[in-house]
């Protein structure tokens, strides 16, 4: 507590001496300013709460009500307002906090506060401009621009200032979502936004945010920077170049295009939605932007200058806390070359396209299940440079891939779910987060590298990555090599290839010394084995998901590239959790003419308790099919029985990859909205038509099952200790053509299965034990419910 001060140190200018400073500001203040007046009151109130001047809380009672009574305990049960003081009270009351601080405080000291709080008046505006939800991205720009440019020294906020100002600014541009603002308003601070607003493209007049991703990024550079210092393995963590349209700017883009009623196809059936969308993609890249947004635009391109970009959804629902949207909308890589007309049209009709995307039959189907249809989803847009090395033609980076966490699907008893997982490629990191039918990508636990999902040599050689993704900067197009093509021609030149490639000595695999390589004579595999067996790179990556895990209170989710020098965070968002890690016992005696399959790899917790229908696409007869179309009608009819079946009631069984891009013979080519009604997807390995389920964990794909609760399963069944009972579905009635009459011919490749129709009363069960690494698919009697 704060001690009276005596008279006279109270009042060191007495009989006639001037007036300390202070009080003549305040006698000024009276007569001119009573609002500023207000303010310092109630600065000098808080102060002398916060100096435990007792005094201050009687003198605050001369503006409590009076009752008749005279009991204050009938201030519980008014319901009536609290009667006004009269102006000259109110003028006492102020005298009376100056006199109590008077009394105890130093007359500098309180000089010094007046004084300080009368220079945080000059910086006031800021946080009047940031209160008003309206204002513009062209008048809280010069506003910021305004603050930044007042002289160090000269622009005073007290703390609570500060943080309502940093609040108002997430709210604006980032989030209304409180737990992101309770999270943010920790890390990001006002001069952020002089920054970011200097990257931030949109309509002058408009009040759009940057959206999920964008605020994401921006979230976790912020948290990343305020450890770099404590955290050596952060030191060569970057952010790529990045520049921000704002979300309202597709809404000026649909109005000045007359494209109001795309608006409305939200409410569409998903079979009308999925007809209109290529004709509205067409649409949208024929119409026009606004001139202003052209403009700005245009000197984004002068500052990246000719290095490839990739330009990314961010849509205002787009990796939130509530939903994650993987893969929903599009992300499009441009070379970025030729001339500068060429270059604005590639830009302009990407992010056309990308404004397409909003209106999807995929991620409007994922709102729907949601119940996110009737919010007002707009699109913002990310745009970013592309991480990586020219080499030749093409452009790519060293490694590129996304991380996890926790890691929902362990290979190995030793790996607990916070040891976290890592899928990654050599090149652009497409290959890492959309599925490819006819490749594989490598997986690690960046918390137990050592435990390898491949072990012998014949498991690593034939599991290795054997194509790459790449921008060819001479014709403008994202490309596919076979990547021991690439690596004759330009392993020599591609920075840290050592860190990703293996040597194949006769059955030993050796990492290059140094940048040490005989590409004429050496077989290179790629493997990562310097990255797994010699460097920090999953420590760092570990310590990464650590970091950004605690701080946002959620696991997350991470995609991130390299040059082979720097490592980039391309973008952060929470990660898709399964719901229950509960384990499953397996029952025992389940006689072998009712166990459909039985599987030991990489098995996740759960179980299905009660299937009726199993939805089989019968490998041999897939691969019979003679024509793409043929196997894309396989799609469209999966994709109506999913509508058609009763929702979570029954399971797709199919060869190799569903949903993968490329080669559709190796799997059949659906979406999300193609299979999201189903309980459980299961993808069979088949040595004879070299179909081979990709362990999809940490793919788009795989990211939509986890999110929906949708089981996946990959199933071996020519391995030792697994079986699939084909009998048992070959000869049960298929009741395709009950569903589809006109569809007989296609009999010999789907076969939909009534479970009841192989054992009377029967459901089909699935239960998955990951502990013992054991699942098996089983009929049994349907217990009736009393």
């Amino acid at each position: 507590m704060t001690e009276k001060r005596s008279p006279e140190s109270s009042h060191p200018q007495e009989n006639g001496s001037s007036k300390p400073e202070w009080r003549i500001v305040i006698e000024l203040l009276e007569k001119v300013d009573l609002v500023l007046l207000n303010r310092l009151l109630r600065r000098m109130i808080y102060y002398l709460f916060k100096r435990n001047v007792s005094e201050i809380t009687s003198v605050l009672q001369m503006l409590e009500p009076s009752y008749s009574s005279g009991d204050p305990s009938d201030s519980l049960y008014t319901n009536v307002p609290n009667p006004k003081v009269d102006i000259q009270s109110l003028r006492h009351f102020t005298h009376e906090i100056f006199k109590i601080a008077e009394e105890h405080l130093p007359q500098e000291e309180i000089t010094s506060q007046i004084h300080s709080w009368m220079a945080q008046e000059r910086s006031r505006f800021l946080a009047i401009a940031v209160e008003n939800i309206n204002i513009s991205l062209m008048d809280i720009r010069e506003t910021i621009n305004r603050f930044m440019n007042i002289p160090r020294g000269e622009s005073y906020l007290s703390a609570d200032e500060f943080m309502n100002i940093r609040v108002a600014l997430i709210r604006r541009f980032f989030s209304n979502n409180l737990k992101f603002i309770n999270v943010a308003k920790h890390y990001i601070k006002v001069i952020d936004f002089y920054e970011i607003l200097g990257k931030t493209i949109g309509p002058g007049k408009g009040s759009g945010k940057l959206g999920g991703k964008s605020s994401g990024l921006i979230l976790a550079s912020r948290i990343i920077e305020s450890e770099r210092e404590k955290n050596p393995d952060l030191e060569n963590v970057r952010i790529p170049r990045s520049w921000y349209i704002t979300s309202d700017t597709i809404m000026d883009f649909i109005h000045i295009n007359a494209l109001e009623e795309v608006i409305s196809v939200k409410y569409l059936e998903s079979s009308e939605v999925r007809a209109g969308y290529s004709y509205l993609q067409q649409l949208f890249k024929h119409s026009f932007f606004p001139p202003d947004i052209i403009n700005q635009l245009d000197s984004m391109l002068t500052e990246v200058g000719d290095n490839p970009i990739i330009v990314r959804s961010s849509s205002l629902l787009e990796d939130s806390f509530e939903a994650a949207f993987s893969g929903k909308y599009k992300s499009l890589f441009l070379s970025n070359a030729g001339t500068r007309s060429e270059r604005m049209t590639r830009l302009l009709d990407a992010i056309a396209e990308i404004f397409a995307s909003t209106f999807g039959p995929d991620p409007i189907e994922y709102r729907k299940e949601r119940g996110l249809l009737d919010f007002q989803e707009e699109m913002g847009i990310l745009i970013q440079e592309v991480v990586g090395t020219r080499v030749g033609d093409y452009f790519a980076p060293t490694f590129a891939g996304v991380a996890f966490s926790r890691n929902e699907f362990r290979w190995s008893p030793r790996i607990d779910r916070c040891d976290g997982m890592v899928r990654m490629v050599m090149g652009l990191g497409t290959r890492a987060v959309d599925r490819v039918g006819d490749d594989y990508t490598f997986l690690a636990s960046p918390g137990k590298p050592g435990l390898k999902v491949n072990i012998k040599y014949e498991d690593v050689i034939k599991y290795s990555q054997s194509k790459i993704d790449v921008l060819n900067l001479n014709t403008n197009q994202f490309e596919t090599l076979p990547i021991s093509r690439f690596l004759a021609d330009y392993a020599l030149e591609f920075t840290g290839v050592e860190k990703v490639v293996s040597i194949d000595r006769h059955g030993n695999l050796v990492p290059p010394m140094g940048s040490l390589l005989n590409v004429e004579q050496d077989d290179l595999v790629v493997t990562f084995q310097n990255l797994t067996d010699n460097s920090r790179f999953f420590t760092q990556v570990h310590a990464i998901l650590n970091l950004l895990e605690s701080a946002l209170g959620t696991p997350v989710d991470v995609e991130f590239a390299s040059d082979g020098r720097y490592l980039y965070i391309l973008q952060c968002r929470p990660q898709s959790q399964i719901r229950s890690h509960a384990e499953v016992p397996i029952p025992r005696h389940v006689p072998d003419e009712h166990l459909l399959f039985r599987a030991t790899r990489f098995i996740s917790p759960g179980s299905l308790p009660e299937i009726q229908y199993v939805v089989f696409v019968d490998p041999a007869g897939y691969s019979g099919l003679a024509s793409a179309e043929e196997m894309k009608h396989v799609a469209v009819l999966v994709s109506r029985l999913n509508r058609l079946i009763a929702k979570r009631s029954f399971v797709l069984i199919g060869p190799g990859r569903w949903g993968s891009r490329g080669d559709i013979r190796l799997g059949v080519p659906v979406s999300y909205s193609d299979i999201n009604n189903s309980a459980m997807i299961a993808e069979m390995a088949m040595v004879k038509n070299g179909y081979v389920p990709e362990l999809s964990f940490g793919t788009h794909f795989f990211q939509d099952l986890v999110e929906a609760d949708i089981k996946y399963l990959p199933l071996y069944p020519h391995e030792s200790g697994n079986m699939f009972n084909f009998e048992l579905l070959m000869n049960a009635p298929n009741r395709l053509t009950n569903f589809f009459p006109q569809e007989s011919a296609m009999e010999k490749v789907i076969r939909v299965v009534l479970c009841e129709d192989l054992l009377p009363g029967s459901v089909f069960t699935v239960a998955m034990d990951s502990e013992h690494s054991v699942a098996i698919g089983y009929l049994r009697q349907k217990v009736e419910k009393r």
